[in-house]
């Protein structure tokens, strides 16, 4: 880095508290954390979720919503409904439901406490609970953050985007999220222990790069590229 850090005075204090536009996005960029049914739930589950609700609101109407239920849980033969073409697809998305909720749950509990367990080794059991979400960089300024990188990390970052946090925030999550999704294929981290590792290589990464953030570089060039390609 250029810069020294006696120029933080150069440096926009950060937003004192984040938007939930802000949040959303976070967590959407987070999701490469998890692995397995866990990842396909957060991404695809919900379209899958819709499907499922609007088949059973149709049986409901048709045969009733007290024998759909019934025939949802695996209670009642979907041949002994009003309508058995309509209740026997309602009857086999709700095993799915079951069985795969069921599943996951089942993945998750042993996925957690191995995961807080390797986390708690690493940096100790209060700090695991910390780690979630790709960290704010304001936050990374703390002691107690979970997190293991770089000293002065944040505000070093900040000032590459010309202390704008907002934006130097924005390029930190677009960053940490490519690790999360470069270490997909590994199936022996758990959420918290991928989001720890991603976030230590991406601010040691980036704290030994010279010059612009990758992603303002990145952005550079495409505009560079519009340029040229004008008549």
């Amino acid at each position: 880095m250029t810069r020294q850090l006696t120029e933080t005075t150069n440096v926009d204090p950060p937003l004192p508290r984040e938007s939930i536009r802000a949040l959303l996005r976070r967590r959407r960029r987070g999701v490469g954390r998890f692995r397995g049914i866990q990842y396909w739930l957060r991404v695809r589950g919900y379209y899958f979720l819709a499907a499922f609700a609007g088949l059973f609101v149709v049986n409901a109407v048709v045969i009733g919503g007290r024998v759909a239920y019934d025939v949802t849980v695996q209670i009642d033969s979907p041949w002994d409904t009003s309508s058995p073409a309509l209740a026997l697809p309602l009857s086999l998305a709700g095993w799915l439901v079951v069985t795969g909720f069921a599943g996951a749950v089942a993945g998750y509990v042993v996925t957690e406490v191995t995961d807080n367990r390797n986390i708690g080794r690493m940096r100790g059991r209060g700090n695991a609970r910390r780690i979630a979400l790709i960290p704010l960089l304001d936050r990374l300024q703390y002691r107690r953050h979970g997190f293991e990188v770089p000293h002065y990390f944040g505000i070093r970052f900040a000032l590459r985007h010309d202390g704008d946090w907002a934006r130097a925030q924005d390029h930190w999550e677009i960053i940490v999220e490519k690790f999360l999704n470069a270490a997909e294929s590994d199936r022996t981290h758990g959420p918290r222990q991928a989001m720890w590792q991603a976030v230590l290589e991406a601010s040691y990464v980036l704290d030994g790069m010279s010059g612009k953030c990758p992603v303002c570089e990145e952005a550079a060039v495409k505009a560079e590229g519009k340029t040229d390609a004008r008549p």
